[in-house]
């Protein structure tokens, strides 16, 4: 077969595929995502390849492990990455554009990539499990930045992979076009084209070596050979999570106290018998009372926030900053809680199912005594969640009481008769993505976003 008509055989499955992707990646970042198919190739051994990496990349490696046929790598450049994670993680649209026009890949920006490529496995799998029995990609940890010019050393020298150009829309950004290849066994697996490969590769099916083979020497274990599943899966890292998880890494340190997969799921105090999961005794909400530190109106507007310096007016439909209750026009999200009795499993149903980004924790009553952002759910998921049989320690995970997790979370609301400027200052002095907005009872009623506060604000200053 030609290779343009390899092609042209292949592209169904890749149209479908960004269609799944784009899907995806609305419920994740919110924010409006479009993937669309813009070239396809073949490119064999290192000469071809490096062209791939004539931008810098955010590189991932994923590994089909249901029947070893192959491997693929997801290649980002760095401004798609930064604004697909930016937009996860709620920053601000002008904190996402700096760090894209600067290209600054820091740790909370490759970890939020980690999270967008776990999503694009989801995506994935959803058509590997339909083509490939008993198929599953799997994402191998940790992911990359590879700088330009330079060619990444997991990445084989001597085979041939198909490679897809996709331009990925990421709201009004405009990122370079990214990369994905797919080796010749995968491609042939999933679409049944047989492509040609390198000299090496022909030699190798002739022998009995098969297209499928995992040149990183490990077929679906591959780079989890070095243990990368123990250090990158650690559920742990330093900081208490503030209400919208301003860091990831908060998240579940305050569930297992720093402990990765492999140290047994300890959740410090109270074991629990002959279970390996012991679970936390109690704990406290921090140093204010009720574990809840919030600004009514008659507080005042307290330090200088981010807010700008003008004088507002509602001339233009919009209540002016420092109104009681305006807090109101920049409730964004609306309100979701679940019971500190609730198992994990609903925290994860209710984000990867219907698309909440932050949960808030009742006890019992009604009032909210804690919030779970998307990021600390899907740390609980890990990154293989939905690409495989549950194992007896997954189950003892998620069935985790909800009330179990973040409980030095330090929760910072603001009243449901505060104003936008008292909702400015608090996400500032606390470094928040969304506050909790509560009655006067303590009730869940909304959350202010970072997004929805930047947005009210140009309005206001447009109007």
């Amino acid at each position: 077969m030609s290779e343009e008509k390899a092609l042209k055989k292949i592209r169904p499955f890749l149209l479908n595929f960004f269609n799944r992707l784009s899907n995806d990646m609305n419920m994740l970042t919110g924010a409006t995502v479009a993937c669309t198919l813009t070239d396809m190739e073949f490119l064999r051994g290192q000469d071809e390849l490096e062209t791939v990496f004539e931008l810098d990349r955010s590189v991932a490696k994923v590994t089909e492990d249901g029947q070893n046929v192959g491997n693929g790598f997801i290649c980002f450049d760095l401004g798609t990455s930064i604004a697909l994670a930016g937009m996860m993680m709620m920053m601000g649209e002008s904190v996402i554009r700096e760090q894209v026009k600067k290209k600054d890949y820091n740790e909370e920006i490759q970890e939020g990539f980690q999270e967008i490529a776990n999503q694009v496995v989801g995506a994935l799998n959803d058509l590997v499990e339909k083509k490939i029995e008993n198929g599953h990609i799997l994402l191998n940890l940790p992911t990359h930045h590879v700088a330009f010019g330079e060619y990444p050393d997991f990445l084989p020298q001597n085979e041939t992979y198909l490679s897809a150009s996709c331009d990925i829309q990421v709201g009004d950004f405009n990122p370079e076009e990214s990369k994905w290849l797919f080796s010749r066994g995968l491609v042939d697996a999933l679409t049944g084209v047989r492509v040609e490969g390198t000299p090496e590769e022909e030699a190798a099916d002739a022998t009995g070596g098969g297209a499928g083979a995992d040149a990183a020497g490990g077929g679906a274990g591959g780079d989890f050979a070095d243990g990368d599943i123990g250090s990158a899966a650690e559920l742990g890292g330093e900081g208490s999570a503030r209400v919208g998880g301003a860091s990831s890494s908060g998240g579940l340190d305050d569930v297992g106290g720093g402990g990765g997969i492999d140290d047994g799921l300890e959740f410090l105090d109270g074991g629990s018998g002959d279970s390996d999961v012991e679970f936390i005794d109690g704990g406290g909400f921090g140093d204010s009372e009720d574990g809840i530190e919030f600004l009514s109106d008659e507080d005042g507007p307290g330090g200088p926030g981010p807010y700008p310096d003008h004088v507002y007016t509602s001339g233009d439909g919009l209540p002016i900053p420092n109104e009681p209750g305006s807090v109101k026009a920049v409730m964004t999200e609306l309100p979701f809680s679940l019971k500190e009795t609730d198992r994990a499993i609903k925290a994860i149903n209710a984000v990867r199912r219907d698309g909440y980004r932050y949960i808030g924790i009742d006890n019992g009553e009604g009032k909210l005594i804690r919030v779970l952002s998307q990021s600390d759910v899907r740390q609980l998921m890990g990154p293989f969640f939905g690409t495989k049989a549950l194992t007896a320690r997954d189950k003892a995970i998620y069935t985790v009481p909800i009330g179990k997790l973040n409980i030095k979370q330090e929760l910072i609301a603001i009243s449901i008769d505060g104003s936008v400027n008292q909702a400015a200052d608090l996400v500032s002095e606390y470094n928040l993505r969304a506050l909790p907005v509560v009655s006067k009872q303590g009730v869940l009623r909304g959350f202010v976003t970072v997004h929805g506060l930047v947005s009210f604000f140009r309005r206001k200053k447009q109007g």
